[in-house]
C-alpha cells in the first residue's frame, strides 16, 4: 500500500498539495469565525455528489420529471434521504453565505488587499441563489411550477429586453412551462450554476490563499493545520448534522419523509395552485413587491436587489474611511430588520388567511391522492397528471364548482372541514349524498323539503311536490310512517350506489315491496313515471333515478321530457342532443366523471383493519 501511495505520489504530487493546503497561513491564529469557507467547500461537495445520484434517476421533461422524482422519493431505498440531503444542503449553503458576507461586512475583512475575495464571497452567493431558483422547478410539482411562472413572468417588465429573455429562459414565448422550459432549467441548474460555483469557488480559494500570504507577511500567521482544520471539521459535522435533521423532519418513513413532493404542475389557468409561497430567502421581497402594483413590480423585483448588489460590491470601498465602515454596518442591520421584518409579516398573514390554508390543505389532499392513484395503477405514457385527470374524486369537485356551484351546494351538514362546496347564495338543492336514502329521506320530510337543503330556494318551494309532501306526509301513522321508509329504500335502490350495494342486496324484499307502495298507496306515479307505471312531461322519471344514466341525461338536458321539461327551473343544458359536441358546454368525459363524482364512484385505498387492544 505504502508503495502504490508513493507511485501515485510521484505523478500528481499528492503530498505536495496537501502540504500547500495544511501550510496555508492563517493571518492572526486560529479562530472559530474563520471555518465558513470550509464549511461551504464542504457543502458544495454534498450538493455535487446527492446532485450526481439524482442525475442518474432524473428525467427532464413535462412528463417525466415529477414521475421520476415520485420514483425516487418512494421507489427507491434511501430515495428520499438522498433528495433531502441534496434540497436541504443548498438551502444551507445559501444560509452560510449570508452569514459569510455578513461577517465580512462586520469585520471589515473585505478592506485590501481582500476586495476581490469579498467579491467572489458575494457572486458565490449569487450563484446559489441562482442554482436554488432553477432548482425550484425540477420536481415539476404545483409548488414550483406556480412560483416559477410567478418569477419568470418579471421578465416582461424589463423594457425591450425581457420578452427575449423569457423565451431563452423558458424555451418560448410563455406565460405557460413546459418541456423545454425543464430541460433548460436543469442545463442552467447544473451547467451553468453549479459548474460556475466550482469554478468561482476554486477562483475565491486562490484569492484569498494569496490575500492570506501577504496579510501573513505583515502580521503573526498560524499555519493552517491542525488548529484551523480542526475547527473546520467540527463546524462541517455540525452543519451535516443540522442537514441530517432538517431532512428527517417530517420522519423517517415514506410518503411524508423528507422534503414534501406536491401533484404533478398542470398549466391549465383554472387548475392554478394559488397558495404557492417563495423559499424562505425571498418571502420578505414577495410581501415588498405588493407594495408596487403592476409594472412597478420592476422596482422590488430587479431595481432595488441591482442596487443592494451594487452597494454590496462598493462597501470595500466606503469602508477605507470609518463613517463608511459605519454605514456599512448600519445600512446591513437596517436591511437585515427589514427583510426580517417583511417575512415575519407575510408568513403571519398567510397563517390567519382561511383561504390560503384551505388552498394548501386541498393540495395536500391532491398531493397523497396521486400517490394512492400511482400506487393503485402505475403512471401512464402520459404521466401522473393524467392520473388526476380521469380521477372523479379529484376532477369531480372541480367541474361541480366551475358549472354547478352558482346554484348547488355539495356540504353535508355542519360540514366545515374545507371540502364541502358552498355557493354564497344557494338556489337548487344540495346534492351531497343526492340519491342516498338519508337524501331522499329528507326530501320526502316535510320539514325539511322546502328547507334551503332542497326546495327552500328554489321555484318548486310552492310546487305540487312540497304541497304532497307537507299535506301528506306530514302526519302519518306508525304503520304508514314504515311504508314510507320502504318507499325511501326503493327508490334510492334506483340510484344502484356502490356505497349502500349491501344494504341494497340485504333489503331486496323491502325494495320489492316499497315499489308496489309507490305505485299504488302513495300515488307517486300520478305525477312521476316508474317503471310501466305513469307518464312522462309533468315531473321527472323515477326509472332508475339517481343511476350514472339518469344523471348523466338531466345534466345533458334538463329540459328533456324525460325530466322536468317546460317546467326546469334555470339549469342549463350541458350536453343538448342535436348538437355538435364541440358546442357542449362538458364533454362525455366530463360529464361521466361529474355523475361518478355525485355518486361516490372512484378508487380508495384499503385502509389496514385497526389491531383490537389486548
Amino acid at each position: 500500500m505504502k508503495t502504490l501511495f508513493s507511485w501515485f505520489d510521484e505523478r500528481i504530487g499528492f503530498r505536495n498539495g496537501c502540504g500547500w493546503l495544511a501550510e496555508s497561513p492563517v493571518p492572526g491564529g486560529a479562530c472559530w469565525r474563520r471555518v465558513w469557507p470550509c464549511v461551504i467547500a464542504f457543502l458544495f461537495c454534498m450538493q455535487a455528489i446527492t446532485g450526481f445520484f439524482l442525475w442518474i434517476y432524473y428525467s427532464p421533461s413535462a412528463q417525466t420529471a415529477w414521475e421520476s422524482v415520485y420514483f425516487l422519493q418512494y421507489e427507491v431505498a434511501g430515495g428520499w434521504l438522498l433528495r433531502a440531503i441534496h434540497h436541504y444542503s443548498a438551502h444551507m449553503m445559501l444560509a452560510v453565505l449570508i452569514i459569510f458576507v455578513v461577517q465580512n461586512i462586520f469585520t471589515r475583512a473585505y478592506r485590501a488587499p481582500r476586495e476581490l475575495v469579498f467579491w467572489a464571497t458575494v457572486g458565490l452567493g449569487l450563484l446559489a441563489l441562482a442554482a436554488v431558483l432553477t432548482g425550484d422547478l425540477l420536481a415539476w410539482d404545483q409548488n414550483g411550477y406556480a412560483s416559477t411562472k410567478t418569477r419568470t413572468g418579471f421578465l416582461t417588465f424589463l423594457p425591450l429586453v425581457g420578452n427575449g429573455l423569457l423565451k431563452i429562459a423558458i424555451g418560448g414565448p410563455g406565460p405557460a412551462l413546459g418541456s423545454l422550459s425543464v430541460t433548460r432549467f436543469f442545463a442552467l441548474h447544473v451547467g451553468v450554476f453549479g459548474a460556475g460555483f466550482l469554478a468561482l469557488l476554486v477562483v475565491r480559494g486562490i484569492l484569498a490563499r494569496r490575500a492570506s500570504a501577504q496579510a501573513a507577511i505583515a502580521g503573526d500567521a498560524q499555519a493552517y493545520w491542525p488548529e484551523q482544520a480542526w475547527r473546520g471539521a467540527v463546524a462541517c459535522l455540525a452543519v451535516l448534522a443540522v442537514v441530517l435533521l432538517l431532512s428527517c423532519q417530517h420522519g423517517v418513513v415514506p410518503p411524508h419523509a423528507g422534503v414534501p413532493l406536491l401533484s404533478p404542475a398542470d398549466t391549465d389557468p383554472a387548475n392554478g395552485y394559488n397558495a404557492a409561497r417563495p423559499e424562505w430567502f425571498l418571502v420578505g421581497v414577495y410581501e415588498f413587491s405588493h407594495l408596487f402594483p403592476g409594472e412597478l413590480a420592476i422596482i422590488p423585483i430587479f431595481i432595488v436587489p441591482g442596487l443592494l448588489v451594487f452597494i454590496a460590491l462598493a462597501m470595500p470601498f466606503t469602508a477605507k474611511y470609518q463613517i463608511g465602515q459605519i454605514f456599512n454596518v448600519t445600512f446591513t442591520v437596517l436591511l437585515l430588520i427589514a427583510l426580517t421584518g417583511m417575512t415575519y409579516y407575510s408568513l403571519a398573514k398567510d397563517r390567519d388567511d382561511v383561504d390560503h390554508q384551505k388552498a394548501i390543505a386541498a393540495e395536500l389532499r391532491q398531493a397523497e391522492r396521486v400517490r394512492e392513484l400511482a400506487r393503485h395503477e402505475g403512471i401512464p405514457p402520459a404521466g401522473a397528471l393524467a392520473l388526476l385527470r380521469n380521477d372523479p374524486k379529484t376532477q369531480g369537485p372541480r367541474l361541480f364548482t366551475q358549472q354547478c356551484a352558482s346554484c348547488h351546494d355539495h356540504a353535508a351538514e355542519g360540514q366545515d372541514d374545507g371540502m364541502g362546496i358552498k355557493t354564497e347564495k344557494s338556489s337548487a338543492p344540495n346534492l351531497a349524498g343526492f340519491a342516498s336514502r338519508r337524501w331522499i329521506a329528507g326530501l320526502l320530510d316535510p320539514k325539511q323539503i322546502r328547507g334551503p337543503r332542497y326546495f327552500g330556494d328554489t321555484a318548486f318551494r310552492n310546487g305540487d311536490m312540497a304541497d304532497f309532501v307537507i299535506e301528506t306526509l306530514d302526519d302519518l301513522d306508525a304503520d304508514e310512517k314504515q311504508n314510507l321508509e320502504k318507499v325511501v329504500i326503493a327508490l334510492s335502490a334506483e340510484a344502484k350506489l356502490p356505497v349502500q350495494a349491501e344494504l341494497d342486496a340485504r333489503d331486496a324484499k323491502i325494495i320489492q315491496e316499497g315499489r308496489k307502495l309507490m305505485v299504488d298507496d302513495f300515488g307517486c306515479t300520478d305525477c312521476h313515471k316508474f317503471r310501466e307505471e305513469g307518464t312522462l312531461g309533468d315531473a321527472p322519471d323515477l326509472t332508475g333515478y339517481g343511476s350514472s344514466q339518469w344523471i348523466a341525461e338531466i345534466i345533458g338536458d334538463p329540459a328533456d321530457k324525460r325530466f322536468y321539461g317546460d317546467n326546469n327551473d334555470r339549469m342549463p343544458a350541458y350536453a343538448p342532443p342535436n348538437t355538435p359536441p364541440s358546442q357542449h358546454t362538458l364533454d362525455s368525459r366530463q360529464i361521466e366523471l361529474l355523475t361518478d363524482w355525485l355518486r361516490g364512484v372512484w378508487y380508495e385505498e384499503e385502509q389496514p383493519a385497526a389491531v383490537p387492544a389486548p
